[in-house]
């Protein structure tokens, strides 16, 4: 085979590899990902608001105002976090509210 001959075959080869990383399809991948991580933070803060206030149990001012500060500071890092808007953020904080 000729030069011309190989660089033709590996401009075709290297243009189908692009071609496809191109057009393959990674959106529904994506959107798992981000729909995992948000569920995965989500967990994470019910985890940590049981963990703070099962000692606290039968006090129930010292109960209401640590809950209070765990939701406060739970809502500040959500407000910096990508995965969650302003309503998803309230819904979030909400449902903690509620859970424990």
């Amino acid at each position: 085979m000729d030069a011309e001959t190989i660089y033709s075959v590996a401009g075709i080869a290297l243009f189908a590899l692009i071609a496809y990383k191109t057009l393959k399809n990674t959106d529904a991948q994506e959107l798992n990902d981000k729909e995992n991580k948000r569920n995965q933070i989500v967990r994470e803060y019910k985890n940590e608001l049981h963990k703070a206030l099962a000692p606290l149990k039968d006090d129930n001012k010292a109960m209401l105002a640590k809950k209070s500060e765990l939701l406060k500071k739970f809502s500040d890092e959500l407000s910096r976090n990508i995965f969650f808007d302003a309503v998803e953020i309230r819904e979030v904080i909400l449902d903690l509210a509620e859970d424990y």
